[in-house]
């Protein structure tokens, strides 16, 4: 017999397994919210009641109504299907987990932190398993316990003891942003755990034991979240914990010397990390650099402001990024086509940027009930009086949000609104403190619109890159790392001084297409023949190689990261060339290299292998145009 809370008390139960078992799968985590609704709505119809809700579920539905109000005004029947079920709108759900907080009680709440508590212990244990792990968790788990041949393996970051591999962790997610994401939103409940047992630690063994196992735990959250690499999420913590500790009397004094030795630590961990580990070294050296090798958020913002120049007031709908994207890509291409490939390969699906996703999508409608959305969810943070801590990963996936697209992510953004169902219903009842309180959250939220605007800012400033800039090619070891002394050698006015003792020097030139093409045109073969010069020049200051020999290299020129697999390369033609102290002219027609004509659009990549016979041996600077074209002398 159906008793008067069997459907509450039902959906309860899939909301528990909802967190509890998200580290694992998106699958299982839709299904269990999915269920966990439907029993929600269930209960509404037995009870006959009208489900309660607050401001802030009504403003994250107005965010997707708003990216209805372009299609509206355009209405296409035949679309609307496509826009509701295979659009960011069809992610609408997914909101409606919000109606859980108004009709939980405090009980139900801290019952369900337990399970978020659960969630992260399974997702540390997720991550330190993929840190050992040769293969992907989800595809190899998915193919049978098999590794299927093609599929993309994950990074390696090093050797412990010199013996054990280690790769980066992603858990059973499929980035390792996702990862990072969802760290930041598990992780605080493992933190306020451990802070909360502290106290207890010296009763006996038992809870000695408990402090000690939550805080190995605790320094494993840290120890995956560093090696994570997820950058933003990083800064996006420490963000934060600057904004919760404004209603909290911190003594700075107390805790100084604490945290000099705490920051002097981490700066020898990231020192010796930074010169040992080449992708923790890209990591941190693109964050410095306005154009860098694996960098694409230039071409994507360029595109994200052409959009909203013309589109800011409505938006442009749903599920209609990437089409904008391609439509202000052409003109680009066709003054640069040598961008082609690069645009080709950029992720068109959203702006990676919350914020200008929203706005772009549903124009001023969506970007307003986004920030009266973050007013309202961080009233109710800061109305909880300790324990907010676990609500940290709020402001971490706002503020990281600003680099990357976490809010239309369903692994990231589930746990995300799931987390802020466990927010207390009635607000703080002590009149005394209110004044304080609400002091406290104008500062913290115009903190947050400060950091969205400013941010929006450094997206401006990026899309401003004149279109020239936004290609260069790259200069790659044997095993396709980049090779800086190379890379300066490319367009560079003079020769390039060589440690003294080096005898000879290989690496691989790329980014010449072997086809014309654009996002509105059938690719065809390239006419124009690929060529560069050597300037082989005799210097006063040292010695130009003596001899040469030039691999001319074919490669396919799919994207890695969506085919999960490595490009394949062949050495197509093999010619040796002499120092004449001269400008030597390579010229290639791809005609001779193809394939089958007019099919399988390759790159034509060179290998340079310099040999030296004399002391202070230099690199002779190479002249090469975007597209890899005839450069004339008045150019030179």
């Amino acid at each position: 017999m159906i008793g008067k809370q069997t459907f509450h008390k039902i959906s309860i139960v899939f909301l528990y397994l909802f967190f509890v078992l998200s580290p694992f799968s998106i699958s299982l985590s839709q299904i269990f919210a999915g269920a966990s609704l439907f029993f929600l709505f269930l209960d509404f119809l037995w009870q006959k009641n009208i489900p309660r809700s607050e401001s802030f579920f009504f403003f994250w539905i107005l965010i997707y109504l708003g990216f209805l109000i372009y299609p509206l005004f355009h209405f296409e029947f035949s679309f609307w299907k496509q826009i509701v079920l295979k659009s960011e709108f069809g992610d609408v759900w997914m909101g409606f987990l919000l109606l859980h907080h108004a009709n939980l009680s405090e009980q139900e709440k801290s019952n369900l932190k337990n399970a978020v508590f659960l969630g992260a212990v399974f997702l540390l244990l997720s991550g330190t398993i993929s840190l050992f792990s040769p293969y992907r968790l989800a595809p190899f788990v998915m193919d049978g316990f098999q590794y299927v041949e093609g599929r993309r393996l994950p990074h390696q970051l090093g050797n412990l003891l010199g013996i054990f591999p280690f790769y980066l962790p992603i858990g059973f997610q499929s980035t390792h942003l996702t990862y990072g994401g969802m760290l930041a939103l598990y992780l605080p409940s493992l933190f306020l755990k451990t802070y909360r047992s502290f106290p207890t630690f010296k009763k006996n063994n038992r809870s000695k034991f408990l402090f000690f196992s939550l805080l190995i735990f605790s320094f494993l959250g840290l120890v995956l979240l560093f090696l994570n690499q997820s950058r933003s999420v990083w800064f996006g913590l420490l963000f934060g914990f600057f904004l919760l500790s404004f209603q909290k009397k911190i003594s700075l004094k107390k805790y100084l010397p604490w945290l000099g030795i705490g920051l002097l630590l981490v700066l020898v961990l990231l020192t010796l990390f930074y010169h040992n580990n080449w992708l923790f070294q890209r990591a941190i050296d693109d964050l410095f650099a306005k154009r860098s090798l694996e960098n694409q958020r230039i071409w994507i913002h360029k595109m994200n402001f052409e959009i909203l120049k013309d589109s800011f007031l409505l938006g442009i709908g749903s599920g209609n990024y990437p089409k904008e994207f391609i439509t202000q890509a052409i003109p680009l291409v066709k003054v640069f086509p040598e961008l082609y490939y690069d645009l080709s390969i950029t992720p068109k699906s959203h702006a990676h940027f919350d914020f200008l996703h929203f706005w772009i999508l549903g124009g001023l409608t969506s970007s307003i009930a986004y920030l009266c959305f973050l007013y309202w969810i961080t009233k109710k943070i800061l109305q909880v009086k300790k324990n907010n801590l676990i609500y940290l990963g709020f402001f971490s996936v706002i503020f990281a949000g600003s680099f990357q697209c976490f809010l239309l992510d369903d692994e990231v953004l589930l746990p995300f609104l799931g987390l802020l169902i466990l927010l207390p219903s009635a607000p703080m009842g002590i009149k005394e403190k209110k004044k304080t309180i609400q002091k406290g959250q104008t500062q913290v939220y115009g903190i947050l619109v400060f950091w969205i605007f400013i941010s929006s800012a450094g997206a401006f400033y990026l899309s401003k890159t004149p279109a020239k800039d936004l290609f260069f090619h790259r200069a790659r070891t044997e095993h396709n790392f980049p090779m800086a002394k190379a890379q300066s050698a490319i367009n560079a006015k003079t020769a390039v001084p060589m440690p003294n003792g080096t005898k000879e020097i290989y690496f691989k030139l790329a980014g010449c297409l072997d086809h014309e093409m654009n996002f509105d045109t059938i690719p065809k073969v390239r006419v124009s023949p690929i060529q560069f010069f050597i300037h082989w020049e005799e210097i006063p200051d040292g010695h130009l190689p003596e001899t040469l020999i030039l691999e001319i290299r074919k490669r396919e020129s799919f994207d890695q990261d969506k085919e999960y697999k490595v490009q394949a390369e062949r050495i197509v033609k093999k010619e040796s060339f002499t120092n004449l102290n001269q400008i030597q002219m390579i010229q290639v027609h791809p005609n001779e290299f193809l394939e089958s004509l007019g099919k399988g659009i390759e790159f034509v990549d060179f290998g340079f292998l310099f040999s030296w016979k004399e002391k202070k041996p230099f690199l002779p600077r190479i002249e090469i145009s975007g597209n890899c074209e005839l450069i004339t002398r008045e150019m030179r």
